[in-house]
């Protein structure tokens, strides 16, 4: 089963710094799904920041005699370190957008739309990283709800193309949310 965090903590406290590893391993699939969330970044330098972070909560933990609060500890600092990441990145990002819709400025961000809210900024950030005709089929296709036969006449292309971008973007989709 592996040794307890807390354990774990102590040793890396006491100097071991080996054990700093095992604390990644066990924290990864968090580490993973905060990476996976921030759009538009270099995916190994955020993955590298969200590790700094958490040597960074383990040099400055104080109470470390219990795996749930170490644990809760830990994610916490991850998640905090997301959310500061995301807001930078989202500055950054805004500016260079080429997209603007009414429908991403009007979400609030009450918990139980904050899902929401995330999943429609990563639908945005795959649209904005499709380029040419290809950008603007897809934009036709997810928000104006069109048939495949309208979009191929207006920006004279096949059907079978737009019907291709409309199965690759949904098997993009199917990927990152119905794994």
């Amino acid at each position: 089963m592996g040794e307890s965090v807390h354990v774990i903590i102590e040793e890396i406290k006491k100097g071991n710094k080996e054990k700093f590893l095992l604390i990644i391993d066990k924290m990864t699939p968090l580490i993973n799904k905060y990476v996976r969330l921030l759009y538009k970044d270099d995916k190994e330098d955020m993955h590298s920041e969200f590790v700094l972070s958490l040597l960074e909560a383990i040099n400055s933990m104080q109470y470390y005699k219990e795996d749930g609060q170490c644990v809760y500890f830990l994610s916490r600092a991850l998640k905090n370190k997301f959310l500061e990441q995301y807001k930078k990145s989202k500055q950054h990002f805004d500016a260079e957008a080429s997209v603007e819709d009414e429908f991403f400025t009007e979400i609030s961000m009450d918990q139980p739309v904050y899902d929401d809210w995330l999943f429609h900024e990563d639908l945005k950030t795959m649209l904005l990283k499709a380029e040419g005709k290809q950008a603007v089929i897809l934009w036709d296709i997810v928000f104006h709800e069109e048939s495949d036969a309208v979009i191929a006449e207006r920006h004279s292309v096949s059907r079978q193309y737009v019907n291709r971008v409309r199965r690759n973007f949904f098997n993009l989709l199917k990927e990152n949310y119905y794994k």
